[in-house]
């Protein structure tokens, strides 16, 4: 698939609604390493794949569209999960299929967009694996997907890993160590990180 073709298909969307609470109140969607933003390059990397770029936050939003517009808060009250903010980037995605991805991963590179894009299945959703690990705040689905997640969350469910179960998925595997799937959740996170962080901010 050409680039030309991805910008006209996909939309991409950098989840950013958590409370950050392991970050001592610190908005993880906003963290910098030596003045450089995390979301910035995120957003930088994924323009390179999509004009349909976008943020879902519920805090911070007039910082966070400083960085980056446009900025959507989560259609559901009261922090309600990840599944919350995927259910609204569904509905705010222009194209027929959506890539998400953490604001929290300041590692991810090009190779994480060619992957998914490049990878040939039935499903609906491709759900990105690290060894054992299913990680599945990193996934390309289907936008058609959103009035069948809808039902979902009307029911009262909130794990991702049923709904996408739910609706069939297939695993994207990468190599158990990929650096570029670690995220940062706290301060000791951006200690043991440092290298990593070093090579890729200064």
């Amino acid at each position: 698939m050409s680039n030309e073709l991805q910008k006209d298909a996909l939309s991409i969307a950098i989840l950013a609604g958590g409370k950050s609470s392991r970050m001592q109140g610190n908005d993880k969607g906003l963290l910098s390493f030596n003045g450089k933003s995390v979301l910035s390059r995120i957003t930088g990397i994924a323009y390179g794949f999509s004009s349909d770029v976008f943020v879902i936050a519920n805090n911070n939003l007039e910082k966070y569209e400083k960085i980056h517009k446009p900025v959507y808060t989560d259609i559901l009250d009261d922090f309600q999960g990840p599944l919350s903010g995927i259910y609204t980037a569904l509905r705010k995605c222009k194209n027929e299929k959506l890539i998400i991805l953490p604001c929290d991963g300041p590692f991810i590179n090009r190779e994480y967009f060619e992957v998914l894009l490049s990878y040939r299945s039935n499903k609906s959703i491709q759900v990105i694996k690290t060894g054992s690990r299913l990680q599945p705040v990193y996934a390309c689905i289907d936008s058609y997907l959103v009035n069948n997640l809808e039902v979902f969350l009307q029911s009262g469910e909130r794990k991702i890993d049923k709904w996408y179960t739910s609706c069939g998925f297939d695993e994207v595997l990468f190599n158990h160590d990929n650096e570029m799937f670690l995220n940062i959740n706290s301060k000791e996170d951006i200690e043991i990180n440092k290298d990593f962080i070093k090579k890729l901010y200064g």
